[in-house]
């Protein structure tokens, strides 16, 4: 079969099926199927294709027509300029995020000769603290996640992209473990496998952060079963599911995020739609004042930065 024709093929398939985008994911299929460029199929449309290479495709299709995220059955998802190991144990990094890493680099300018501390609360994969190290090169971090599979992958991003050396990994729910941690750190093989060895170790509680981040569960309880299947099947329902006006998180962090920042610190989060007037009141109660904010592409707020109301 020839590659026009068995493209064609399976974008029907994966149209009838109510797959978004079924052009360009059959495209992008059959480039990792093949290992070639999309350039390559797109410039080669009569090309024939053997029995076994039509069947390592025909398997790929198969699984989107699953609707398994794209990401997932590459096993990787691009954000910021760079791609970042993803599994079904954390969220995908999505565009919209790409608003909270602009943001803090508007609020912290590149200046190589500063050194800066980060924490971030649900790291999930490490897209965002991630980015920032490589864009920032004198700041260090502490990614506080729950879920010890999360962390796992965040290990393998931070492997990857060579940040191991700045940041330091806390299974934790929220805050909690920063008093009293146990540090996850991880140890690399040839395949980029990262696997966590606990140490107890204590943590200074006069610790303070200059930039606290976060993209916390933000899905009201009632609505993830009206999401995309890629979304509600696929994805850590941990990690989406925000209680019942999707705002839980955002409390807790309000409540404590004060004892753990410098005086001059931000938090900058990451929010849904909609949800800015209520962010911003549950902040000003807790001694906040929103200092800056930043839509993405389609127009909507999606970050917002916090500093201490002094």
């Amino acid at each position: 079969m020839k590659i026009s024709e068995i493209l064609a093929q399976a974008k029907n398939q994966l149209e009838k099926l109510g797959v978004s985008n079924s052009k360009l994911d059959s495209l992008i299929l059959l480039t990792h199927a093949l290992c070639v460029s999309k350039e390559y199929v797109i410039f080669n449309p009569d090309l024939q294709l053997d029995e076994k290479q039509q069947k390592s495709f025909l398997e790929l299709v198969e699984r989107r027509a699953k609707r398994e995220p794209i990401s997932h059955i590459l096993g990787k998802r691009e954000f910021y300029g760079r791609d970042f190991i993803v599994t079904k144990d954390v969220l995908d990094p999505r565009p919209d995020s790409e608003s909270l890493i602009e943001l803090v680099l508007k609020k912290f300018p590149l200046k190589e000769n500063k050194k800066i501390k980060i924490l971030e609360i649900g790291c999930g994969s490490g897209c965002l603290v991630i980015t920032l190290l490589k864009e920032l090169k004198m700041a260090e971090a502490i990614a506080l996640d729950i879920s010890e599979a999360a962390l796992e992958v965040f290990g393998r991003n931070a492997s990857l992209h060579e940040v191991m050396d700045r940041i330091k990994f806390l299974q934790s729910d929220l805050f909690t473990e920063l008093k009293h941690h146990e540090i996850l750190r991880f140890a690399q093989d040839d395949n980029i496998t990262c696997h966590p060895e606990r140490s107890k170790g204590s943590h200074d509680s006069s610790q303070k952060f200059d930039l606290i981040i976060s993209n916390p569960p933000y899905i009201e309880s009632q609505t993830i079963e009206e999401l995309q299947p890629e979304v509600k099947i696929y994805e850590p329902r941990l990690a989406l599911d925000g209680g019942l006006d999707g705002l839980d998180f955002y409390r807790k962090i309000a409540l404590e995020a004060k004892s753990f920042l410098c005086h001059s610190g931000k938090v900058v989060l990451e929010i849904g739609f909609g949800q800015k007037e209520e962010i911003v009141k549950i902040f000003a109660q807790n001694g906040f004042i929103l200092e800056e904010l930043k839509q993405d592409l389609a127009g909507t707020v999606r970050a917002l930065c916090f500093s201490l109301n002094d």
